[in-house]
C-alpha cells in the first residue's frame, strides 16, 4: 500500500529507534517524511510549520502535553488527520484516544503492511471529508447569496437550516432556529383576514404533499417587523428509496424582482434569477427535474413538486398530468396539478383537478382552502366561504 502522490507524514515518537524504523517503512512505501519529533509541544509547532498530510502520533509522550492533547490541538487548529501509535491496547487508553477524533489507531508492534494500509485508509477518509466540507462551503455560500428565504426541516418538523434571507425575515439566526419546531420560527399573517397562521407541516412531511400559503402573505419577525412574501412553497424531501425525510420551504419576497410564470406566460431563457435559484436548489432539494425520465407515478409527482417549488408551473402541470395518468387515485398529484393550473390562470382546469383530489380525500382542509381561494378570486364568495368552513371543520 504505497503513497500515491508522495504525501508527507510527520512522525511523533519519543523512542528514537522506533521513530527511525517507522521513517524507513514510510520511505519504502513512497511517502515523504515531514520530520521526526519526540514531544507534544514540538509536534504542534512542527505540524504548523510543515503542514504534513498526516501525523503519526504516539499517545504516551514525555513532556507537558501528551499525544492525545497534541492531536486535539493539531486537529482543531490545522485540520490535519492524526493516526495514533501505542503499545497499549487497553480500553481506557482507547477511549481516551477517541476524544481527539483520530483517523486511525495502530498497536505496536505492527507490520509495514498494517502501517501502509492504515495510513492509506486515513488519507482517503480525509479526502472524502474535505470534499464534503468543500461542498458545504459552496452550498452555504450560494444559499447566503439568495434573496429568497430558505428553511429546511427534518421529519420531526424541527428546523435544520435557515439561510440569511430567511434569518432577516423571521428574526431567527440559523443557530437560534436549529432544533426549533417550524411553527416557532415561521409565522404568517393572512393578507385579507389578518389572522396568524403557520404551515401545516404534517401532510407535507408525512404524506408528501406540496405546501402552499396565500399569495402576498406577511412573514412576522420576532423583531416586531413584517415582510411581505409574493409566494411560498414547502416541498417534501425524499431519500433515493422514496422515504420522506423532511421538507424545504422557500419564501419569495414580494420585492424580489423575479416574476413567476403566470397566465400561460413562460419564463425566458435569459432569466438569470431563475438560474441562480436552480443552482442552489440542485443541492438543497436533492432531486430536481433532470434529463432522466421518471419511471413511475411517484417520480412524476416528485418532479412536479420540484417544478412547482421553482415556479415552473407549465412543467409542473405536465409532470402532475403524467403522475395522475399512471396513478389516478393519488390525491397529492391531483392537488399539485390544481395548484399549478391555478398559478397559470387556468381556472376551469384547476377546479377540475381540485375536485378530483377532493373526490379521493373529501375532508382534506388544504385542498378545500385552495379551492376556496380560487372561488373567492372568481367572485363566488358564497361557495368559497363554504369551502373555508369545511376546511376549518376538518382541520379542528
Amino acid at each position: 500500500m504505497s503513497g500515491e502522490n508522495g504525501e508527507s507524514i510527520l512522525i511523533v515518537e519519543d523512542d528514537f529507534i522506533v521513530a527511525k524504523v517507522i521513517e524507513k517503512n514510510l520511505l519504502e512505501l513512497g511517502y515523504q517524511v515531514a520530520g521526526l519529533v519526540a514531544d507534544g509541544e514540538e509536534a504542534v509547532a512542527k505540524a504548523g510549520s510543515e503542514r504534513p498530510d498526516l501525523v503519526l502520533m504516539d499517545i504516551h509522550l514525555q513532556g507537558r502535553i501528551d499525544g492525545v492533547s497534541a492531536a486535539e490541538q493539531i486537529h482543531a487548529s490545522l485540520d490535519i488527520p492524526v493516526v495514533f501509535l501505542t503499545a497499549f491496547s487497553d480500553q481506557p487508553t482507547f477511549e481516551r484516544a477517541l476524544v481527539a477524533s483520530p483517523y486511525g489507531y495502530i498497536v505496536k508492534p505492527f507490520s509495514r503492511n498494517t502501517l501502509g494500509t492504515t495510513i492509506r485508509v486515513a488519507l482517503n477518509r480525509k479526502k472524502a471529508d474535505q470534499k464534503r466540507t468543500d461542498r458545504h462551503f459552496w452550498l452555504d455560500s450560494t444559499m447566503s447569496m439568495l434573496s429568497e428565504g430558505i428553511i429546511t426541516i427534518g421529519s420531526d418538523g424541527r428546523v435544520i437550516l435557515i439561510n440569511q434571507a430567511a434569518e432577516m425575515m423571521t428574526g431567527w439566526t440559523n443557530q437560534e432556529a436549529y432544533g426549533k419546531l417550524l411553527e416557532e420560527v415561521l409565522t404568517f399573517r393572512d393578507p385579507i383576514s389578518g389572522d396568524l397562521f403557520h404551515y401545516d407541516r404534517v401532510p407535507i412531511i408525512r404524506e408528501g404533499v406540496i405546501g402552499t400559503i396565500p399569495e402576498n402573505s406577511l412573514v412576522l419577525s420576532r423583531r416586531n417587523a413584517s415582510f411581505p412574501v409574493e409566494e411560498s412553497f414547502a416541498k417534501p424531501i425524499r431519500t433515493s428509496e422514496n422515504t420522506l425525510r423532511g421538507a424545504v420551504i422557500i419564501l419569495y419576497p414580494a420585492d424580489g424582482g423575479h416574476s413567476p410564470e403566470k397566465g400561460g406566460r413562460n419564463r425566458t431563457i435569459g432569466d438569470t434569477r431563475f438560474s441562480e435559484i436552480s443552482i442552489a436548489f440542485e443541492h438543497q432539494c436533492n432531486k430536481l427535474p433532470s434529463t432522466a425520465i421518471p419511471v413511475d407515478a411517484a417520480g412524476w409527482d416528485d418532479r412536479g413538486n420540484c417544478c412547482l417549488f421553482l415556479r415552473r408551473y407549465t412543467d409542473a402541470a405536465d409532470a402532475y398530468r403524467n403522475a395522475v395518468a399512471l396513478n389516478p387515485l393519488s390525491y397529492q398529484s391531483w392537488f399539485g396539478l390544481g395548484i399549478a393550473l391555478d398559478k397559470l390562470g387556468h381556472d376551469t382546469e384547476a377546479f377540475e383537478a381540485y375536485d378530483k383530489a377532493l373526490a379521493i380525500y373529501p375532508r382534506n382542509p388544504r385542498i378545500l382552502d385552495a379551492k376556496g381561494a380560487l372561488l373567492k378570486r372568481d367572485g363566488k364568495d358564497a361557495e368559497a366561504e363554504r369551502c373555508f368552513e369545511l376546511a376549518r371543520l376538518y382541520a379542528s
